[in-house]
């Protein structure tokens, strides 16, 4: 199967092409805010890098947020339409689970967290062996101080990573790494995993991932 993964949910374009479960191309690279000028232009780019055309691409994943309302609706609007006119496959992928797989080699508990602004995150929490990361909490959007709450009552300090961390450094927020953007190659794994077990979305229902101001999981329209 051949994916065209897309991330426009940061400052940062991500794009990558999965090719026979390797990365046959890819682009990561800071936006600017010019992600409806560039992102087409370099799918464009990307398949003559990768010796293909648009149509040998078999299913297209999209990181869906949370994240940068303006930027996830660019990326959802052209996969949107890409899908629907080429009659092709989507999987939409958390963007808070494609951030925390950077930290998979991290051993323990790993928070992303993504600034949601008014002192409130968007955050996940994960459990890490080093290899596999499992999800352990809901996809949540809530005050910095109740997300310090929650990891008190962990008894862990967790690897925090996003660009929320300066508003939990009076927390237990000991641990961080600065590679935390989403990154396509990684929306394109997990996809690749959606594709297996048919966790399709029609293009008609393809929507960002809304969060509420109390815990919850993903929601539709």
């Amino acid at each position: 199967m051949t994916i065209l993964a897309i991330d426009t949910s940061t400052d940062y374009l991500s794009l990558a092409i999965l090719k026979s479960g390797r990365v046959a191309a890819k682009f990561h690279k800071k936006a600017d805010r010019k992600h409806s000028m560039l992102l087409v232009p370099m799918v464009d780019r990307l398949l003559k890098k990768a010796g293909l055309k648009i149509r040998e691409i078999d299913c297209f994943a999209i990181s869906v947020g949370p994240g940068s309302f303006t930027g996830l609706r660019i990326g959802v609007t052209v996969v949107k339409g890409l899908a629907y006119a080429l009659k092709k496959k989507i999987v939409a992928v958390p963007t808070l689970d494609v951030i925390a797989d950077n930290a998979k080699s991290f051993k323990g508990v790993i928070c992303p967290v993504l600034d949601a602004r008014k002192n409130k995150v968007y955050a996940c929490l994960y459990k890490s062996d080093g290899k596999r990361i499992k999800r352990t909490s809901k996809y949540l959007l809530l005050p910095v101080e109740d997300l310090l709450k929650k990891v008190k009552a962990m008894r862990h300090n967790p690897l925090f990573l996003g660009d929320a961390i300066g508003l939990i450094f009076a927390g237990p927020a000991k641990i961080s790494i600065k590679d935390w953007h989403p990154k396509a190659e990684i929306v394109a794994m997990l996809g690749a995993e959606y594709c297996r077990k048919k966790k399709f979305v029609k293009a008609e229902d393809l929507e960002p991932l809304y969060l509420y101001s109390h815990e919850c999981d993903i929601t539709g329209k």
